[in-house]
This record gives C-alpha cells, structure tokens and sequence, in this order.
C-alpha cells in the first residue's frame, strides 16, 4: 500500500482484505468529522451494482456494530484500530457511531456510492441540454439487444440494395474462403459487440459518415494497389535472375542456393517468403558462394554483390507493404459491413429515443476536458470533497480522464482526498491507453 495523504493508492489483490480497508477509510473520514452528514460529500465509486450493494452493506453493517453498546466490551479489529488513529476513546467512537448510522438511514439518498456507468450517467443528464440531447432520453443497458436489432434491421435489407446486397455477400464469401461459418448473422452480431467498445468508438466516429460506395472504391484502390506491388517485385525478381543467367551463374553457385531460389518464388508471384535467415545476413557484406566454386564465378557474384543488396531489400521492403494492404484489403468487406451495422444503430437510437451506456464516457468526456473543475461542481450540484474508486483497475481512459478534474480538485483541497483501490493483474483494459500497472 502506497499512502501519502490525501493520495492513497491501494493495491488490492483477491484475499487482501481489500473491503476491510475500504470501508475503514471510509469511516475514518466520517470519525474524524464532527460533521454528521459529511458523507454527503464522499463518493465511492465501483464497477458493479453487486459491489455498490456490498459496500454500501458493509458500511451500515459495520456502523451497526459500533452503534451497540456490547462493542465497548469486545475487541473488533476495526474498532479499535480507528479509535487508535484518531486518538478517540472508545465512548466516543460509539457516540459519533450513533449519530452518523442515524444520518446516513435517514439521509439514505445522499448515501453517494455508485457504479461508474451511474455516476457518468449522472454527469450526463447534467450536462444534456449543452450537448443537445434530448431531456427524456432512455439509457439503453441492454446493448446487445439493440445491436441484435441493427443487425437483423441491416439484414432485413439484403435484396432490396444492390450495394449492401454484394457487400453482404462478399463477406459471406470471404468467411467461405477463410473456413468459416456461413451464418453472417452470427458472425454480424460478435463484430458488432465493436461498435460499443469504448476504446474502438472513436475510430467508428471517424468512419460514420462513409458510405458502402466509399468502401466500395476503397477496395478497389487497394485491389489495384497490391496487383501493381505484386508486378513490381516479379519483375525486380526476375531482372535479377536473369542477370545471373547472363552472367553465367547457376543456383548451385550460391550458398545452399537459398539466394537465388528466394528470387525465383518472387518471380513466380510467390510472396510467402521468410526473412532473418542467417544467409540473408550475407547479402551486404558477406561471402554468397561456397568455396568450391571457381575464382572467376566468385568474382562475378562478387561484382554482382551490390546489385544483389539493392533488390534484396528493395523487394523486402516491397512484400511488407504487400502484407500491409493484403490484411488492410481483407478488412475492408467486415469494416464496411461494421458501419453499415452503426448506421442502422443509429436511426434505432433516434427513432427509439435511447443513449448506449458505452457512449457516455466519450459524450461527457468531450464536452467536460475543457471545462473548470468548480463549472462541473457547479453542474452536478454537489461538493465531493473525498473519493474512493474502487477496482481502479478497470477504469478506461474516458471515464478516468471524466474523473480527473473531481480527483485534482479534491487531492489539491485542503480538507480533500482520494483513494484509488485495485489489481492491475486483473484489469479488463489492459491494453489501454491508461496504465493500470502504475498501480
């Protein structure tokens, strides 16, 4: 545990008796106040209505305890611990137990520990007349009910657009060629599950206003892309055997022959070839010939060399480039596809009046980065003065950067602070952008 007040990190792994710690904060901050009701100015954050259920359960239970006179006669770790701490009789702590059970149960509403999708929701209907959004719109939990829809709504158009039609089959086909599934309604619904990847939906934003036809040239770009990429290194290929040829060379002439028979697969448009051999270490500088070979053909393979190095690494760099468009170009029919799914999803979203869950870490992101911290306070209505997140771990990059004017504020504040709690080994973004492993 890293501990340097009003910062605590707190790294948490399964059995660490992690609740225990977090609720003793919890109530250390509530114990150390003569304020009944400061826990209307703590928010706890956690990732799961179970959890929030849980913590919230804790706290009560663990009030309760310290409420019943028989705690004075026993030796409750936690008790005796926070009355230690805070330099407090234990008469005292029982009082102030009391008090704030009997705040907290009468004042259960401002009880603020949330899920993160409640608290950004709560974010998001403050700030939905500044981001046009409709007052009464619906927060869709459900989303892979939605996605469902958009994709039988996408589907349900095969045969009446051409365009779409070919598309839709394309990827039927392709699927086909890969030895894979022929049910397009499957495989439609799991790409789909991409559209709500919160990481992913600001490359979906970039692409939304692209049509089938886009994608349609697109492909057809990068079809006579690779078609020309495939000529150019043939024909490099086979120039260069033929200057063997002219020159007298024959394979055998070459180490293991491993040279010249790379440039012989190239010039038969066969571009599944391995790099890093130890030959190739040789092309440079090295000897390309084995020694039993005549002085005169190891001085033409010699003045060959230079030649040699420059095809080798011009068509090297060449079939990268072929490998690039190639996987570019098979994305092409699924990414199309992808949009066309995003499209439908979004005239269901309007026409059902309904907001995604996923979306509201990005929608308040962009509309909050700008803005002052006491402008959000201002908007939300509240005063935080303490946070606790909980399973920190799973915290993406939106919904971090979404807290980081409340956590700065409440961290630089005299009477402020901020505990984050979590296992980076069990984060669900591991590869994201926010770096979990700090922890």
């Amino acid at each position: 545990m890293q501990s340097n007040q009003p910062f605590t990190i707190y790294n948490a792994s399964a059995g660490s008796g992690k609740t225990f710690t977090l609720v003793k904060a919890y109530l250390k901050i509530l114990f150390s106040s003569n304020k009944p009701y400061l826990f209307k100015n703590i928010l706890a954050i956690t990732f799961t209505n179970k959890a929030v259920a849980e913590m919230k359960g804790r706290i009560i239970d663990t009030l309760k305890q310290f409420s019943d006179k028989d705690i004075l006669k026993l030796d409750n770790p936690m008790f005796l611990s926070i009355c230690d701490e805070l330099n407090l009789r234990p008469e005292q702590l029982h009082k102030k137990a009391i008090t704030l059970l009997e705040s907290i149960i009468h004042n259960y509403a401002a009880f603020d520990i949330s899920t993160i999708d409640g608290f950004t929701h709560k974010l998001i209907r403050t700030f939905a007349h500044d981001l046009k959004l409709p007052l009464n719109f619906e927060v869709e939990l459900d989303q892979e009910s939605l996605l469902r829809e958009a994709v039988d709504s996408l589907i349900s158009k095969a045969g009446t657009d051409a365009v779409l039609t070919k598309v839709l089959v394309d990827f039927a086909i392709e699927k086909a060629d890969d030895d894979k599934s022929y049910d397009v309604a499957f495989d439609f619904n799991k790409i789909a599950k991409l559209l709500v990847n919160e990481n992913d939906i600001p490359f979906f934003e970039k692409i939304k206003d692209k049509t089938l036809d886009d994608f349609k040239a697109l492909k057809s770009k990068l079809k006579k892309d690779i078609n020309n990429e495939e000529a150019i290194i043939a024909e490099k290929a086979k120039q260069l055997l033929t200057q063997f040829e002219t020159s007298g060379l024959e394979f055998k002439d070459f180490s293991g022959a491993y040279l010249p028979k790379h440039f012989e697969k190239l010039s038969n448009n066969n571009f599944n070839v391995a790099f890093g051999s130890k030959w190739q270490d040789n092309i440079e500088n090295g000897t390309l010939y084995p020694k039993r070979v005549t002085p005169e053909t190891a001085g033409t393979i010699d003045s060959l060399q230079p030649q040699i190095f420059l095809v080798f690494n011009e068509t090297k760099q060449a079939i990268f480039n072929h490998k690039f468009l190639n996987a570019f170009y098979k994305n092409i029919t699924p990414l199309s596809v992808l949009n066309a799914i995003n499209t439908e999803l979004t005239l269901l979203k309007e026409d059902q009046n309904k907001m995604l869950i996923s979306e509201f870490n990005s929608i308040i992101s962009k509309e909050i980065k700008n803005q002052p911290t006491p402008f959000i306070y201002e908007r939300i209505g509240e005063k935080f003065n303490h946070y606790f997140i909980d399973e920190f771990q799973d915290t993406s990059e939106s919904q971090w950067n979404n807290l980081i004017p409340l956590l700065e504020n409440s961290v630089a504040s005299e009477n402020g602070s901020t505990m984050l709690v979590g296992d980076a080994k069990q984060a669900i973004y591991a590869g994201a952008e926010v770096k979990q492993s700090n922890l």
